[in-house]
């Protein structure tokens, strides 16, 4: 399993992305500290030492543990992802909301293991899209529902209507769609970047982002901006915007004087 290769329009974007957080964690996950474990906070900073799960129950934690400090535990809103005995987890929106989920293959298309109700062990799989899109990998009704899951890509989704794959070859099904999706737009890169406008960032975003940087410093003002950065980019490149990064800026600017602003620039996006 590659656990270390961390990385709707009619042509699905470019998986090179800049600094996303697969990426990220994979060069995190490829340095030399490669065997301690390691927790990636939502504003970027990277902590190593004792890392646990506290992922039962609906208030979902992670707990790290650092040389010669204290138990520090970090709510599932301020966690980009972590690693654990070299298993990278990241927050995925799954068929149960919102969960930490083992990172088993990554691509346009990813593969993730996570634990289903009432289990405790991740024996569920799930497939998610870039563009946001997600299924549990079906059992019974794998033939039915992966083929208009893939359709996108019709070589993929013929040879498991034709039976060529199945379930046990989910590996192969995302490695052949992840090579579909970037045999096409690379062909059409040149298209994409001529026919589709970026999308214009509203000015509540610029008018927080100005109010921000005019504040006096204050603990969190660097990663607020780094945040509203972030948030903007994915506006004007029409991406998802996850869930634990708005909870995460809400956090750093919790100050009264930003509620206006704040406010104004997430009605934008919700």
């Amino acid at each position: 399993m590659a656990h270390h290769n961390l990385s709707t329009s009619t042509i699905p974007p470019m998986i090179k992305n800049s600094l996303t957080l697969l990426f990220v964690l994979s060069i995190i996950f490829s340095t030399s500290c490669l065997a301690q474990d390691f927790l990636v906070t939502v504003q970027g900073d990277t902590l190593r030492g004792d890392v646990k799960a506290l992922d039962f129950g609906v208030d979902k934690k992670v707990q790290i543990t650092e040389t010669g400090k204290k138990k520090t535990v970090y709510p599932f809103f301020k966690v980009k992802g972590f690693s654990i005995n070299n298993e990278v987890y990241q927050p995925v929106k799954g068929p149960n909301g919102y969960a930490f989920m083992k990172v088993v293959k990554t691509g346009y298309l990813s593969l993730y293991a996570f634990k289903a109700q009432n289990q405790t062990t991740y024996g569920g799989l799930y497939l998610l899209k870039k563009d946001g899109e997600g299924i549990e990998v079906p059992n019974l009704t794998f033939k039915k529902n992966m083929r208009k899951f893939l359709d996108d890509c019709p070589v993929v989704a013929d040879k498991i209507d034709r039976d060529l794959l199945n379930k046990k070859d989910i590996h192969k099904i995302v490695d052949e769609y992840n090579a579909c999706v970037e045999n096409r737009t690379s062909a059409a890169q040149s298209v994409v970047a001529t026919a589709t406008p970026k999308v214009k960032v509203s000015d509540a975003w610029d008018v927080l982002e100005n109010k921000v940087k005019a504040h006096e410093d204050f603990e969190g003002k660097a990663n607020a901006l780094e945040m509203i950065s972030e948030i903007k980019s994915k506006i004007s490149s029409s991406q998802k915007i996850p869930n634990f990064l708005i909870e995460g800026l809400k956090s750093s600017l919790a100050q009264e004087e930003f509620k206006a602003e704040l406010e104004n620039a997430l009605k934008e996006i919700q």
